[in-house]
This record gives structure tokens, C-alpha cells and sequence, in this order.
């Protein structure tokens, strides 16, 4: 009778037997991947980019959301001179003629609800945040001389101060600028100063790709913010 008797089968050395397989198996996985993390890990970072154009230019990578002080030093001395420097008459590269019999085409503006600002200014406008732009450019235009747009009157922005940006968190900055509005009327040529001294809050944003087939706003848009910042708030510096 104990020839007929079952024997249980003892699957544990088995078991055991494919646990070390599968075990020594994932140990060789991990010591590749460490070999491969280690080889990336010693690789340098490209610094060369070139353009499409063919120049080769020299770059470093940082975070999304970090930016070098002089680049934003050099955002905000842009932006505010572009927004700050008010002249209609045409660029040399423009509709410039240097014949005094025919009379110079000058930019008609841009309108506000109750006056106007430069065609330039509307562009730099764009390096505003949103919430900021429209308040701020109806402020330039109250400001604006009507002189302006008859080519008898001009601005420019005299910087004397841009500090280093003070971080205030991740991605937002702030800079202190010390500067003068210079307006020049009929044949003053001394000018008339007007202090702009301000505390500039900066931030970093995404900027889009523009679209192949763009129209002529969405190209100064893209061309305005492509720094990859933007300057949400201005408010008088505390001297």
C-alpha cells in the first residue's frame, strides 16, 4: 500500500531557486544603470549653440526659473527706456528721407481711452504683465506730450542707477533704478528733467513659440518677452 501512496512535490528549492535568478538579475540591471549615471553625471554640459544663421554663441544652463543679474539688469534698463522715450519721427531705416522739401512721415500713436502713446511704447508695453499693462500705459499717456505726435517734442530716459536684483523668491526679483525723464520741446535742446526714481518687481515667465504663420502683434509680442521675463509692478524707491 505505500507504493500507492502520493508524493507531494517541494516546490521551495525552486522557488528559491528563480528568487536568486530573478535577484542576481536586477543587481546587474542596477550596476548598468549606475555605470550609465556615473558616465552622465562626469558629461560636460554643451555651452556652444549656434544659430540658424550660423553664428555660434556660448550658453549656460540654468533653472526655469532662474535668471542671471545682468540679464535682468539689461530687461529693465530696455524695457524702461522703450517705454520712457517718447518720439514720432521715423527711424533712418525707416521712412526717414533726407530731403527737406518732402515732408517726413511721422507715427500717428497709439490710442488710449482718453489720449495716446508712441507706436515704441505700445511695443515695449508687452513686457508687462497683463494685469499691469493697460494701467500703466493709460498712465504714460496722460503723461505723453501732444507735442509729440507733431514731431516738435521728444524724451529720453537718463539712467543714472540700476542696482543688482534683489531676489525676492523663486522666479520674482525686484530693482532699484534712479533715473531722469528728459523732454525736449521746439528748440530747447537743454531740456526739461522730471525724476523717475522707482522700485521695478520682475519675474520670470514660459515663453511661447510663436506660431509660423503670425500676425504683426503676436511677432512684437514674442520679440518684447523673449528674455523670458516680465515686469508686473512699479512703485516710487523709498530713498
Amino acid at each position: 500500500m505505500k507504493l500507492l501512496e502520493r508524493k507531494e512535490l517541494n516546490f521551495t528549492p525552486i522557488f528559491l531557486i528563480v528568487n536568486a535568478i530573478l535577484l542576481t538579475l536586477l543587481l546587474f540591471i542596477e550596476i548598468v544603470n549606475f555605470a550609465r549615471i556615473a558616465t552622465i553625471s562626469k558629461t560636460k554640459a554643451s555651452t556652444l549653440v549656434e544659430l540658424h544663421d550660423g553664428e555660434s554663441i556660448r550658453v549656460l544652463p540654468i533653472g526655469s526659473e532662474e535668471r542671471s543679474p545682468q540679464a535682468i539688469t539689461r530687461f529693465v534698463g530696455q524695457t524702461m527706456t522703450g517705454l520712457l522715450s517718447w518720439n514720432a519721427l521715423p527711424k533712418s531705416s525707416d521712412d526717414y528721407n533726407p530731403d527737406p522739401t518732402k515732408q517726413l512721415k511721422l507715427d500717428a500713436g497709439v490710442s488710449t481711452s482718453k489720449a495716446k502713446i508712441t507706436t515704441s511704447v505700445w511695443a515695449s508695453g508687452f513686457a508687462l504683465s497683463e494685469d499691469f499693462r493697460a494701467p500703466f500705459l493709460e498712465e504714460i499717456s496722460n503723461l505723453t506730450p501732444p507735442d509729440v505726435f507733431n514731431g516738435s517734442t521728444q524724451s529720453i530716459l537718463k539712467v543714472s542707477l540700476i542696482s543688482q536684483p534683489t531676489r525676492i523668491k523663486d522666479g520674482q526679483w525686484k530693482v532699484d533704478m534712479v533715473a531722469e525723464i528728459v523732454v525736449f520741446q521746439g528748440s530747447n535742446l537743454v531740456g526739461k528733467p522730471i525724476a523717475f526714481n522707482k522700485t521695478v518687481f520682475v519675474r520670470a515667465i514660459d515663453t511661447a513659440a510663436i506660431p509660423r504663420f503670425a500676425s504683426q502683434v503676436q511677432e512684437t509680442a514674442s520679440r518684447v518677452r523673449k528674455a523670458g521675463l516680465e515686469i508686473y509692478k512699479i512703485q516710487d524707491l523709498d530713498l
